[in-house]
């Protein structure tokens, strides 16, 4: 790592003129000449790098200058860039990349820094680039990444404020893993941000005696679905009804907006459908083929199914859903719903309408009538059985008139939701509807003369008087009362009486017991003014189990806390160290519950993709799901090198082992992997081909490759 010492004024007059022949000063402005200068003064620019380039733009109302130095690959095969931006005094950005002919690609390894190493040398690098403001940027060491395929080590930097964190200014920086110089930096930095003095905020405990007073909490139930049980949990939670934080000076809940950097960027990628030459060839009957006893009941049930014209011609049938005038079906699909025991059918539908109205021709001058086709789109979701429908959507077309009020309104939604709903609209609340106007005041009310455009009811399930969030009511109507979307989510699960649980009391304190509260800089920008504001933020929303006071996920899953490199059942492992070493380069092997398991035995699937993650690829064709045992883990970990039919000519390779004849057709797998070193004998001269491999012992296989 090289640090320049700052430039006197005369040696930074020389630096600029060796630019001068691509730029003068005459062409910059004064600003841009002493941001470039504070860069010069920080990075070391190699005088290959000749060509150079900038930019200026406005951010944040404030002036940003990116510059490019790069290699003339007229004069050069190898080519190599380097570009910054800096705000103020601020470097922002810096990125250092290249390439040339003699590249080849590196093999996979440990770093030679240390993880210590690693962060100091990134924590020197803070301080050059950024020696004014580097006190205020942090490194989370917790995010350190170390690559075993490149070169890089990375790790999250955040900007603080005499140690609180400043949400929204975060970024990252990248190092050579092995030499310790500077691959990349970023870090979103907002000039002219004035934070509060850390000493006038309230007191932890306050600002916790703050939340649970102010913040409402509900009960509700929620519920998760455990894939390979194929089964549905429902679960009784307690949770924040209001998200705001609470003020470090004032202990009020705060309504500072927070950060505005969000940005989405847009797709429009296009999509290209290939179409069957042959459409219409369909299976060929009592061709020899035989059909089983379930093939044969889902065709009987087939026949008894509605069909989509039918159930279309229902709901038009109906008069309560905007369809136009002519609806037909576009496409549908039919299938078995394993959750709800029942067929059921998405269908696509649309209507094209003519319309008239008056005009004025252009040339004449005169009144007609003239007239245009208005398409309505739409679909819907039925039980194909019974005709229950689950959803309803549609889009498009016009309005001549205002025909509800508010009071139609509300009438019209609880008409249609008892329609729709039947006897289960009873388990919702459809007295919750909001009511859309042509026009309203600053405070939301209608304004004087406004038209009802429209009104909406959404309802949660309700189960002992609390809502249930997986189960809900939706139906939206428009201007003409017709419904322009409908949905009912009902699952009919039976939720656990809310008995002997947590109060509110009990349950504020068991949230603070198991998340970290803490300080927080919230930062914003209007009209390129810059403010600030001091929270206390917890690390995580409050969900708690009503029963158990364990925190849970939103739909009410405990939370697994996690010992660092993710596994939670590492404690008196032999294999801690090897687990929590490999996490450090994101190699990993564990289950949703961050356990690695290590007496069990690990899959040949299982094993391949973690051996994937270190250059070892092996394609399962077949028997993925079987125990891996050590002659197959050799053959994964060199089929890199050695392929089936080399691996497999006899007479090629001699066994090391006295328990692996010459004729093993693994055998060409088993010396190669022993004469890289990849494996070593299982007991004294006995590789032990079929004994089974642990989750642990596949762990120790890929750290011994890599060390």
């Amino acid at each position: 790592m090289k640090f320049k010492k700052t430039l006197s004024a005369a040696l930074a007059m020389s630096l600029f003129a060796t630019q001068s022949a691509v730029v003068s000063f005459a062409e910059l402005d004064e600003a841009m000449k002493t941001a470039l200068t504070y860069v010069k003064e920080r990075i070391e620019i190699p005088e290959e790098l000749s060509e150079f380039n900038y930019s200026k733009n406005i951010v944040y109302g404030k002036n940003s200058y990116s510059f490019t130095w790069e290699t003339d690959q007229t004069k050069s095969e190898n080519y190599e860039c380097i570009n910054t931006t800096i705000r103020g005094k601020v470097i922002t950005q810096y990125e250092r990349y290249g390439w040339g002919p003699d590249d080849v690609s590196r093999g996979y390894s440990f770093s030679k820094l240390s993880p210590e190493e690693i962060l100091g040398k990134m924590r020197e690098w803070l301080d050059t680039l950024n020696p004014t403001v580097s006190k205020n940027i942090e490194i989370d060491e917790d995010s350190l990444f170390i690559s075993v395929s490149s070169e890089t080590a990375r790790a999250t930097i955040n900007r603080v404020s005499e140690g609180v964190p400043v949400k929204g200014q975060s970024g990252s920086i990248a190092i050579n893993k092995d030499t310790g110089e500077l691959i990349s930096y970023g870090l979103d930095w907002v000039l002219g941000a004035g934070f509060p003095a850390k000493d006038k905020a309230i007191s932890e405990s306050e600002a916790v005696a703050s939340f649970s007073e102010k913040i409402p909490l509900e009960l509700v139930y929620t519920t998760s679905y455990d894939w390979e049980a194929d089964e549905t949990t429902p679960h009784l939670v307690y949770r924040q009804t209001d998200f705001t934080d609470v003020d470090a000076l004032t202990g009020e809940l705060t309504t500072f907006e927070g950060s505005y950097f969000n940005y989405y960027g847009d797709s429009d990628d296009d999509v290209t459908v290939e179409e069957d030459a042959d459409m219409e060839a369909g299976a060929t009957v009592n061709g020899g083929v035989n059909f089983t006893d379930k093939e044969l009941e889902k065709l009987e049930k087939e026949g008894t199914l509605i069909r989509a014209e039918d159930a279309l011609a229902k709901l038009v049938e109906m008069d309560i859903f905007h369809m136009g005038d002519n609806p037909a079906v576009s496409s549908s699909y039919t299938r078995y719903n394993e959750d709800l025991e029942c067929y059921m059918m998405d269908v696509d539908f649309a209507s094209k309408d003519t319309v008239y109205y008056v005009a004025e021709d252009k040339i004449t001058g005169e009144t007609v009538e003239k007239e245009k086709d208005v398409t309505i789109s739409g679909s819907f979701y039925i039980n194909a059985e019974n005709g229950e429908i689950m959803n309803f959507y549609s889009w498009g077309g016009t309005y001549d008139e205002y025909k509800i009020t508010a009071a139609s309104a509300k009438k019209l939604l609880k008409k249609y939701a008892d329609t729709l709903a039947g006897d289960k609209a009873d388990e919702f609340k459809t007295d919750d509807i909001g009511i859309s106007y042509s026009r309203t005041n600053k405070d939301g009310t209608p304004y004087k003369g406004a038209k009802v455009t429209g009104a909406d009811l959404f309802s949660y399930r309700y189960a002992y008087d609390i809502p249930c969030t997986s189960e809900s009511l939706m139906i939206d109507i428009d201007r003409e009362g017709k419904i322009t979307s409908y949905n009912m989510n009902y699952m009919g699960i039976d939720y656990p009486a809310p008995e002997n649980i947590l109060t509110e009391e009990e349950a504020f304190g068991k949230y603070f017991e198991q998340v970290d509260y803490s300080l927080q800089h919230r930062l914003a920008i209007k009209e390129n003014k810059v403010y600030t504001a001091m929270v206390y933020n917890a690390d995580r929303d409050m969900y708690i189990d009503a029963f158990s006071g364990k925190l849970t996920n939103y739909n009410g899953t405990e939370v697994i806390k996690q010992t660092k490199g993710g596994y939670t059942d590492l404690e008196g492992s032999k294999y801690r160290k090897i687990a929590e070493k490999l996490a450090v380069y994101n190699i990993t092997l564990m289950d949703e519950n961050g356990r690695l398991n290590e007496d069990e035995y690990i899959t040949r699937e299982e094993f391949s993709n973690l051996a994937s993650r270190i250059g070892c690829y092996y394609y399962n064709r077949t028997g993925g799901d079987k125990v891996l045992t050590r002659q197959f883990a050799a053959k994964i970990l060199t089929s890199d090198i050695l392929s089936e039919e080399c691996a497999e000519l006899a007479g090629v390779f001699k066994s090391p082992f006295s328990d692996v004849k010459d004729n093993n057709k693994y055998v060409g797998y088993i010396a190669v992997a022993v004469a890289k070193g990849v494996m070593k004998e299982a007991e004294a001269g006995k590789f032990c081909p079929s004994k089974k491999v642990t989750r642990g012992q596949a762990l120790r296989l890929i750290y011994n490759i890599l060390a």
